[in-house]
């Protein structure tokens, strides 16, 4: 039987296997759920896939991110590409045959973090939810005029996703977002900690620090997802109580000061930095050098998208692996 013949096959007996057991009893929805994400770890051969899509190019800065489940969920975080980049996000998830989205994210409302989420929509992709972390009030996002939050902007992608029948939500601190189970193993998309720019530990903050903190985990292995954390409410994550712990660790800010200070690193304790910033801003400026002399005194291997172009992570419980599209020596 050829290749192809015995994948439907098997989709087919695991199909049937399910349908049996959801009619004659035995499990409940949640144990037939972890029993079909099991029977198609085959997917992604067991692995949860996490793509930095190098939408930075050439000198702008931005940041978009694909997470591939075991099972074939997919989610994206933070739908945006560079200003001098246009359509960079968008032409990898057609490349790519992305066609659905189970979950967007939104770490926060910088254009540069969400600004290609309309465009997504409207070439077909289906997303079934997005999570968002709106400020408080429309105070915070004024504080950055004339640059930073559009709150008009804002309101006008939620007023379509609204048209869209689209539904968004704000997760909680702790919040579950994905959970799969994989051979046994549990793989998890989970909310850390997010802020509303005012009710925060450290008082009234920039748009920054309203980003979603998010956990990827395959079993043990761990990534940490920052949005662009800054410095006031990094300093403050650095003494808290909360697990920052992460094999993993997407760079706050594209690596560029007002970043958190190197504290909150000490915390994280990354083997790998993951750093979505165009060449010149990461070689070329002071402002990221900080971030530099840290990792290479800590021996801290950076991939920088700028540099390394699309960069691909491998997740499992045994570790991870990395993959750039281009190895820079």
């Amino acid at each position: 039987m050829s290749f192809l013949g015995c994948l439907f096959r098997c989709i087919r007996v695991n199909t049937a296997l399910l349908l049996t057991l959801a009619c004659f009893g035995g499990l409940t929805l949640c144990e037939l759920q972890a029993a079909s994400e099991d029977s198609a770890s085959s997917v992604l051969g067991g692995m949860t896939r996490w793509t930095m899509i190098n939408v930075t190019p050439k000198t702008a800065q931005a940041d978009c991110h694909l997470l591939e489940f075991p099972d074939g969920t997919k989610v994206l975080v933070d739908p945006a590409d560079a200003v001098d980049a246009p359509g960079t996000a968008l032409a990898y998830l057609q490349q790519h045959q992305i066609k659905h989205l189970e979950l967007v994210v939104i770490s926060h409302f910088h254009l540069d973090h969400y600004g290609r989420l309309v465009d997504i929509v409207k070439a077909g992709i289906q997303i079934d939810r997005v999570a968002i972390n709106l400020p408080a009030d429309r105070s915070v996002a004024d504080r950055e005029r004339p640059w930073g939050c559009d709150w008009d902007h804002v309101q006008s992608v939620l007023q379509f996703l609204r048209e869209r029948k689209i539904p968004y939500f704000t997760p909680i601190a702790g919040e579950v977002l994905i959970a799969r189970v994989v051979n046994g193993v549990a793989v998890k998309l989970e909310v850390v900690c997010l802020y509303d720019g005012i009710h925060t530990p450290v008082g009234e903050t920039m748009v920054n620090d309203t980003s979603i903190v998010l956990r990827l985990s395959h079993g043990a292995t761990r990534a940490l997802f920052t949005g662009d954390l800054d410095l006031r409410l990094g300093a403050w994550l650095a003494q808290s109580h909360f697990d920052l712990a992460a094999d993993i660790i997407k760079v706050p800010h594209h690596g560029a000061e007002v970043h958190p200070p190197n504290e909150f690193y000490d915390r994280v304790n990354p083997k790998v930095a993951l750093v979505s910033a165009p060449k010149a801003l990461w070689l070329g400026s002071l402002r990221c050098k900080r971030l530099r002399d840290y990792f290479s005194a800590h021996s801290i291997p950076a991939y920088v998208t700028g540099l390394n172009g699309h960069v691909t992570v491998n997740m499992t419980a045994q570790g991870f692996s990395i993959q750039p599209e281009h190895s820079i020596k």
